[in-house]
């Protein structure tokens, strides 16, 4: 793969170590974020995280780039974030597998990387960090989902936001309340008292009194009245929680995006298609994946992630469509297994 030399200083001696590594885009450049930091998203922000790891069957490590775009994020900034995540990703070899995470809608592997969640906070580098949420203390509210990995999703402090379908967690000065939607799984509820572990030690000191609220009880005893008088008295809340919106998968579709995108039209997809002089996007749907030739230029890689932006922009995908970009010959399976011939 032909290697640009282009190197922005905040990334020398990255991903020489096991472990986790991130930077925060400011001014359209990446800044190492400090470790204390980390697992802390600000919405307005874009981060690059550099996964770091050791290969089980011997040789060099094995690395996994993300970039994650929080919702209040300028476009030009989730640009400038995909793009230095291909300039990492080329100073390392180009063989890492990159992933476009958006906020709210992060894959199972990002969100293993931050246990037992990441926070995400409001505000950005531009508004400075919305420093005043961090020392004056401002009652959030979160719904948590998710059986295997908690999503923590934070929503607007109303009693419209509550629902009997899910999980809320309402962080308050005196008082971490856990409110169980009736029709909630046991596992989320579980998730959920982990993640107010984790906020009483982050922002209490591991000092703060903790109360479940179990929706469809009776509204008795001190706790239970406290509850509902933060959101003005008890009143009928929504009969279900808000689904995330994943399009279906589909038969790959493959897009030549050298120079331009254009599609492939053939009947069916076969690994004889990818030119290792080229770059192509495979549109599944809910999924994207571009796919980098070895001995294509850094110009050419860098188009390619911007390419997919675009496209997902142009198409009205839905915010939870995954983008992932592989390289030729370090494919994963799931690619793979959009071609009827592979060898």
């Amino acid at each position: 793969m032909s290697n640009g030399n282009v190197l922005d200083e905040a990334f020398e001696g990255a991903g020489q170590q096991i472990g986790l590594e991130i930077w925060r885009i400011e001014e359209f450049k990446p800044v190492p974020l400090q470790k204390s930091n980390y697992g802390k998203f600000y919405s307005g922000d874009s981060y690059i995280v550099l996964k770091t790891t050791e290969n089980k069957n011997g040789g060099a490590y094995i690395r996994d780039i993300h970039f994650w775009i929080g919702k209040d994020t300028s476009q030009d900034e989730a640009g400038t974030a995909a793009i230095k995540t291909v300039e990492l990703d080329d100073s390392l070899g180009g063989c890492a597998t990159q992933y476009r995470e958006l906020q709210g809608f992060e894959s199972d592997k990002f969100l293993s990387y931050f246990s037992p969640c990441i926070i995400p906070l409001e505000g950005g580098v531009a508004s400075g960090f919305n420093k005043v949420e961090e020392e004056e203390f401002v009652p959030r509210l979160y719904t948590c989902k998710g059986n295997k990995f908690a999503r923590l999703r934070r929503v607007p402090f109303e009693l419209c936001s509550l629902d009997h379908g899910d999980v809320f967690i309402l962080d308050t000065k005196n008082k971490i309340y856990q409110f169980n939607g009736e029709n909630s799984s046991i596992h989320e509820r579980g998730k959920a008292f982990e993640v107010i572990q984790h906020i009483k030690d982050e922002y209490h000191e591991g000092i703060c009194d903790v109360s479940v609220i179990d929706d469809g009880e009776p509204v008795e005893g001190e706790d239970s009245f406290d509850f509902w008088d933060l959101f003005g008295g008890f009143a009928p809340i929504n009969n279900k929680g808000e689904d995330d919106v994943i399009e279906d998968m589909k038969t790959g579709e493959l897009y030549s995006i050298n120079g331009g995108i254009s599609k492939i039209d053939v009947e069916e997809l076969s690994e004889a298609l990818l030119e290792g002089t080229n770059c192509y996007l495979l549109d599944c749907g809910g999924e994207i994946y571009v796919w980098v030739g070895k001995d294509t230029e850094l110009t050419d890689r860098k188009a390619a992630s911007q390419t997919a932006e675009d496209f997902i922009i142009k198409q009205s995908r839905p915010k939870s469509t995954r983008v992932m970009r592989v390289v030729q010959g370090h494919e994963t399976h799931s690619f793979k297994s959009n071609f009827v011939s592979w060898d």
